[in-house]
């Protein structure tokens, strides 16, 4: 492909390392990657890197058991406590190692877990629609199990009954286990649990302050698991972000650290290795809220974990070219002229960036960082297509 620069706006492209393990450097990974064919970055580009190959070049995994020991201390839990778990998301690879350790803590006790209606915090369904109108139940009600009966949701996605599968991981615990819905922390509270783990990922801290506010202190995050700095394995999310890296030895990986660093270290490679100016950044899940299914791809804390300071914080924002083109076109400008006076404009935006002026009518100021990852993630699809970098050009 052989086109000129001035007729091409965005390109993001996989590009493929290889099987990346543990025995592996990350830095050391792309200056590898990049050897094998130096055109596939120019000046100005964004390397994108998918978190999980950092976070296993790291070793930044641990086992459940340590987890589990963890939730334990952290908790002062004995074996016959009983544990609240509010609104956890609806997930194999991301929330069913977590509840597994939970329960473990607790073999003897029992496990209460609260779970959000009609959807998860990431759209998932666990109640129908036409379900909570038989019920005639509102988002401020209870529900039960025994109100749900028969009337069972299987994930439009996956095809599980969540409720089922949960309860069964509890379950190979021994310990027991009981389900609810609820939009609010009260019925929890009333259950009078000897500790309480905040489960889900966005709305952590106001779920958080919700349950301090009630006057129960035995309370914590799932941020606040695994992130002990002076640990050989940690991640400033803790468990946020963790999912299964090895079902069979029961590893989860974490989500990888001092990811700024990292950053700067291949930044640094490159423009020494390659004589390249490129700004770099590690991505997780892609903001992606799937319009068919409703599902909000977000499961990480973040979609960029970390970036070079040249993308760091700093809005994509510009002229909306459709209103200048019209207006332009209505004052009786020539195609040549309108083409003239919106290059001079962007410019210009660029330098003054008047987000309340004309020409950023229509446009929302985001992140680049965010805007960046998103798009990594969606051409990688998760790295399951063996590209775990990620190169975007021309993003201005």
């Amino acid at each position: 492909m052989n086109i000129p620069d001035n007729n091409v706006g965005v390109i993001a492209f996989g590009v493929k390392t290889g099987i990346v393990t543990s025995d592996d450097d990350v830095v050391e990974v792309v200056k590898a990657t990049i050897k094998k064919n130096p055109d596939v970055i120019m000046d100005n580009d964004i390397l994108c890197i998918t978190e999980t190959i950092v976070a296993v070049t790291q070793g930044n995994f641990i086992k459940l058991s340590e987890v589990t020991s963890e939730i334990k201390a952290t908790l002062d839990l004995r074996e016959d406590s009983t544990i609240g778990v509010i609104h956890p998301i609806l997930s194999r690879n991301r929330f069913s190692m977590m509840l597994k350790a939970i329960a473990r803590a607790v073999p003897r006790g029992k496990v209460i877990i609260q779970l959000m209606f009609p959807d998860d915090e990431q759209g998932n369904p666990i109640i129908a629609k036409e379900t909570l109108k038989k019920l005639d139940k509102a988002s401020e009600d209870i529900i039960t199990l025994e109100d749900i009966g028969q009337d069972r949701l299987m994930h439009p996605e996956t095809g599980l009954d969540y409720i089922d599968f949960y309860q069964e991981i509890v379950g190979e615990s021994s310990a027991e286990v009981e389900i609810f819905l609820s939009n609010t922390v009260d019925h929890m509270l009333e259950k009078a649990p000897d500790a309480i783990m905040v489960s889900n990922v966005h709305a952590r801290a106001d779920v958080l302050e919700e349950v301090k506010g009630k006057k129960f202190n035995n309370v914590i995050t799932l941020q606040d698991i695994c992130c002990d700095p002076n640990s050989k394995v940690y991640s400033e999310f803790g468990l946020l972000g963790s999912n299964i890296l090895d079902p069979h030895t029961e590893q989860l990986k974490l989500c990888p650290r001092n990811p700024d660093k990292v950053c700067e270290e291949i930044r640094l490679m490159i423009a020494l290795e390659f004589d390249k100016e490129v700004d770099v950044l590690i991505y997780g899940d892609g903001a992606y809220k799937d319009p068919e299914s409703g599902i909000f791809e977000l499961a990480d804390p973040l979609s960029c974990f970390g970036s070079t300071s040249g993308i760091k914080n700093r809005n994509r924002i510009g002229v909306k070219t459709k209103y200048l083109m019209q207006k332009l076109y209505n004052e009786g400008k020539s195609k040549e002229e309108i083409t003239l006076i919106i290059e001079e404009e962007r410019r210009h935006f660029i330098k003054v960036q008047d987000i309340k002026g004309f020409s950023a009518q229509g446009t929302t100021p985001r992140k680049i960082e965010n805007l960046v990852s998103s798009l990594a993630d969606l051409v990688s699809g998760s790295a399951d297509s063996g590209t775990p970098i990620v190169v975007v050009r021309n993003f201005g």
